[in-house]
């Protein structure tokens, strides 16, 4: 009879930690993933410092409920004539605004905030000049554990590196640091 109720009891606590999302080991349900339906994106305030500059792209979770982000997200330049080269986001820091940290899931609260940087350096390839072809006037932005898939156009038009214009992806030399998803509206800066 012992064996009977110390069996009862056993299964009535391992149902009660399913129904609460926990299990039997006590570690807790995951998040559920972002739905790209509630989250918008905007720029932040551009940040610079003796040639360094960083621009925080800030997410948004517009959803009633909590729901996660995690890793880098896809970016696409846009500049406003074809680009004299190709401009690539590598996964470090490329000025000294924003450091390297490493990526691990961010939970967003309904109303809360997570975001992302670009950071790049305003003095290299000046011979192109600060024409259309350089100016970065906006970015496509996808992330991949989302659904439904979504590609999120951000303007960079009026909160360039100087907060006043696109960024120079020229004088950035093609290359822009980007940060993982953090949590708040600013990157971990130096």
């Amino acid at each position: 009879m012992r064996i009977g109720r110390l069996l009862t009891v056993q299964a009535i606590v391992l149902m009660g930690l399913v129904a609460s999302g926990a299990s039997a080991d006590g570690s807790v349900s995951p998040v559920p993933r972002c739905s790209s339906s509630v989250l918008t994106l905007h720029p932040g305030r551009s940040q610079a410092a003796a040639g360094n500059e960083g621009t925080p792209i800030v997410i948004t979770n517009h959803g009633t409920s909590k729901c996660s982000l995690s890793g880098y997200p896809e970016v696409v330049v846009h500049t406003e004539d074809s680009s004299p080269r190709p401009v690539v986001f590598v996964h470090r820091p490329r000025s000294q605004i924003y450091r390297a940290v490493l990526p691990r899931t961010v939970v967003l609260a309904p109303k809360g905030t997570a975001s992302f940087g670009l950071s790049y350096v305003d003095a290299i390839d000046q011979q192109y000049g600060n024409g259309a072809r350089c100016q970065m006037n906006a970015i496509t932005v996808r992330f991949s554990q989302t659904t439904p898939a979504r590609a999120f156009s951000v303007s960079l038009v009026a909160n360039g590196h100087d907060g006043y214009g696109p960024i120079n992806s020229c004088f950035a030399g093609f290359i822009l640091g980007l940060t993982p998803i953090v949590k708040g509206s600013t990157p971990p800066e130096y």
